[in-house]
């Protein structure tokens, strides 16, 4: 049991001094000074992101003109009306154009051949003025 003891000591004091001799000061200051760099990239990084993040979103002038491409039957100044089944029909149109699930536009084409046979339409009132 002794001779355990004593053989667990001078393992443990050989150990310690390797990890002495391993970690020297020399080997420790350039672990530092590596570390150091590395941090100051990091924070040169997280910077630049920031500065990148809070700069404006430049919109293309593709995605602008789609973004603009607002039907002449829903602009009021243009005589039409946003509100009319004309409108919505154009919309369901443009947006069944360009998405991949397209959408169901029945049921607004009836509302707005309805709404022309009934003459009730913007457009349908200009001209007969």
């Amino acid at each position: 049991m002794i001779t355990a003891l004593i053989v667990g000591g001078v393992l443990l004091f050989a150990g310690g001094g390797a990890a002495g001799f391993a970690l020297s000061r020399d080997r420790s200051d350039k672990v530092l000074e590596q570390q150091t760099l590395l941090i100051a990239e990091l924070q040169d990084g997280q910077r630049a992101l920031i500065e990148q993040a809070g700069k404006p979103v430049v919109i293309d002038a593709e995605v602008r003109a789609a973004l603009a491409s607002v039907p002449p039957a829903c602009v009021t100044a243009l005589g039409g009306d946003p509100m009319s089944a004309q409108c919505a029909l154009l919309q369901c149109w443009a947006f069944g154009q360009s998405a991949a699930q397209r959408p169901d536009c029945d049921s607004v084409e009836a509302a707005a051949v309805a709404e022309y046979q009934k003459g009730t339409s913007p457009s349908v009132n200009a001209g007969a003025e």
